[in-house]
């Protein structure tokens, strides 16, 4: 329990027992079992070949996906829309997409010569993103609360004095029987002390919006946890973006703001602020080559693009819209996603080598807002447990989906997709809300109840759970590095 605030929460941010979301406990009730052992990252000393020169040697696609061409470059992951997987497995009691049974630490953590086997021979049968959200009182995150130096103020829940640690409790289980039995003993942990030696010599960039940006974090503390020297560990200043080095591995993590992907012409002053009608356009036919030139020669590229294509962000599509000298009077913001996603990924395709560099796109992160949106006092500071399955998933923007995924298949470049949006929909408990700031008056916290944070995700959080799955897909996918075996010692 964060002991900040305590003696103030109960006036301005008590937080009362679960929310009307989910009143209904009939088939919801969880109980908890304790699990008393911890969780550690294995070790390795074996040096491993960098990402490069590899080709690609899996090309599967999902047997379930609908109308995917033989020509497909989409693998490994499902695409939005899919119902709820149902397992016969009766060891643990399931309350639909959760179980308040505890998941076993040691189960969670596979010895290290089990995870470097574990996805040798696995496909796209296997789908990490369909599962359950598990109690686990005893689990560790992989960095503690207000231990990491990278964490900025927004995501930083704990030294802004949120009380309740309740939502760092639960992890995320996937199916306990795959569609492919060789895919059962996938490692259950991000393996931080591996991920940096597959990673030996090679650069992660996150590119996107903020939502990448709080995943970018997010790895950063998990991989700075296990470096014994943390002087070790520093900011590269001469690029765009944000980069960090790992000098023991000779490796660089870095994020670079690109929330279109495509070109802004006023992109130094547009994060995180509206449109100035008349004074900036979107380039619709022009990839941004600032972000560009800081990930074209990265060997592991995270993208995400959906968060920004809204009215409030493009003046409504009301001359923002540029196709070369042409400036849209009005173009909706379906059309506008089409050929900015169009753009991206011709030049993907154009201009990165798919045999040294591993393409990930990140799914939509789900906001959690009641009573209004970002802007008009939305809400979600009751939160406190997960949304339990008696509130059925449903895609929130179908239309930008299918225009995502469609233009995903079109790629000749392999692509893993990362569908972290329904498992994200679930945790309307791990947002900042109104942690999102360090608040000192009675002012200040009375006025950040009409202002949350219901989008982004305190750290540690769900995004460990998205760069965990990033690695696991990484594995799986076996591409270079991440498709070797470690030298047994």
């Amino acid at each position: 329990m964060n002991p900040m605030l305590q003696n103030s929460a109960n006036i301005y941010f008590h937080i009362p027992s679960f929310g009307h979301r989910h009143s209904n406990t009939s088939n919801g009730t969880t109980t908890t079992n304790v699990d008393t052992s911890t969780t550690t990252n294995s070790t390795s000393s074996s040096p491993l070949e960098v990402l490069k020169n590899a080709p690609s040697n899996n090309q599967s696609k999902r047997k379930s996906s609908k109308k995917s061409s033989n020509n497909s470059s989409l693998v490994l992951a499902d695409l939005p829309g899919g119902e709820s997987v149902n397992t016969n497995d009766n060891s643990i009691a399931r309350a639909g997409n959760f179980s308040g049974s505890s998941s076993s630490s040691s189960t969670r953590l596979n010895d290290a010569k089990k995870q470097e086997k574990s996805c040798d021979s696995c496909d796209g049968d296997s789908n990490v993103f369909e599962g359950e959200w598990v109690r686990d009182v005893e689990g560790q995150p992989y960095y503690p609360p207000g231990s990491c130096p990278f964490v900025d103020q927004t995501f930083s829940c704990y030294h802004n004095g949120r009380p309740d640690d309740q939502f760092l409790q639960w992890q995320w289980q996937w199916q306990s029987k795959q569609t492919n039995a060789r895919c059962n003993d996938i490692p259950s942990i991000l393996n931080a002390t591996d991920f940096l030696e597959r990673l030996r010599g090679g650069k992660l960039v996150y590119v996107g919006d903020s939502l990448n940006r709080n995943m970018f974090v997010s790895m950063l503390c998990i991989l700075w946890t296990v470096i014994p020297d943390k002087s070790r560990v520093f900011r590269i200043h001469k690029t765009d973006g944000y980069a960090m080095r790992f000098e023991d591995y000779n490796c660089t993590v870095a994020f670079v703001w690109s929330a279109f992907l495509v070109d802004e012409t006023k992109r130094n002053t547009r994060k995180n602020k509206m449109v100035t009608p008349g004074t900036e356009t979107l380039r619709l036919d022009l990839i941004d080559e600032a972000a560009s030139s800081v990930y074209h020669d990265a060997d592991v590229i995270v993208f995400d693009s959906m968060h920004w294509w809204t009215g409030s962000k493009t003046n409504n599509g009301i001359n923002y819209f540029q196709d070369g000298n042409y400036v849209y009077p009005k173009l909706s913001m379906f059309e506008a996603y089409k050929k900015g996603l169009t753009t991206w990924r011709r030049w993907i395709d154009k201009n990165i080598d798919s045999n040294r560099t591993q393409i990930v796109f990140r799914g939509y992160s789900i906001p959690h807002y009641v009573g209004g949106k970002w802007n008009t006092g939305g809400k979600c500071n009751r939160e406190t447990e997960p949304i339990m399955s008696n509130e059925k998933y449903k895609e929130m923007y179908p239309s930008q989906v299918k225009i995502l995924n469609d233009a995903l298949r079109q790629m000749k470049t392999p692509v893993l997709f990362l569908n972290i949006s329904k498992l994200s929909y679930y945790r309307a408990d791990a947002h900042p809300s109104v942690y999102g700031k360090d608040l000192k008056t009675a002012e200040e916290k009375n006025e950040a109840l009409n202002h949350q944070d219901c989008i982004h995700w305190c750290l540690p959080g769900v995004p460990d759970t998205w760069n965990k799955l990033l690695y696991v897909s990484l594995l799986k996918a076996g591409k270079g590095s991440f498709g070797h075996r470690k030298t047994e010692t």
